[in-house]
């Protein structure tokens, strides 16, 4: 179960540059080129780690265990997390099925981090 969600989706997620062979069969073959439909969590992990980094940086020293302050941040009117939208949609699929508009749920969690806030409520004890 997630506490917090990001994009790991690879038709959504990142393109990277590789210097490497490309293996494509276009006028590219060979060459150093950009490569779409990356993704996963070993994407992810690496990012959250970086904003914990950031967030560590910004308040002087380690935070520690998010876990409360996240549950409490995600009760607040002006909330760092983004959880599911609340737009009317079920997202019922044929894996998940959550409703929108609660704190929490089990695909997504608290939601996505908006960083700048985050950070701004771990610093100032929000």
């Amino acid at each position: 179960m997630p506490d917090l969600s990001m994009n790991a989706d690879p038709y959504t997620g990142y393109a990277i540059y590789s210097t490497l062979f490309s293996g494509t069969s276009d006028e590219n073959a060979g060459l150093p080129n950009w490569s779409a439909g990356w993704g996963g969590t070993s994407f992810v992990a690496p990012q959250l780690n970086g904003i914990a980094a950031l967030i560590n940086t910004a308040n002087g020293g380690r935070i520690g265990f998010w876990n409360p302050q996240i549950y409490r941040f995600a009760q607040q009117k002006n909330s760092p997390l983004n959880p599911l939208d609340a737009t009317g949609t079920s997202n019922d699929n044929l894996y998940y099925s959550g409703r929108a508009g609660t704190i929490y749920n089990p695909a997504t969690g608290l939601g996505t981090p908006d960083v700048a806030k985050l950070t701004a409520d771990f610093i100032s004890g929000q």
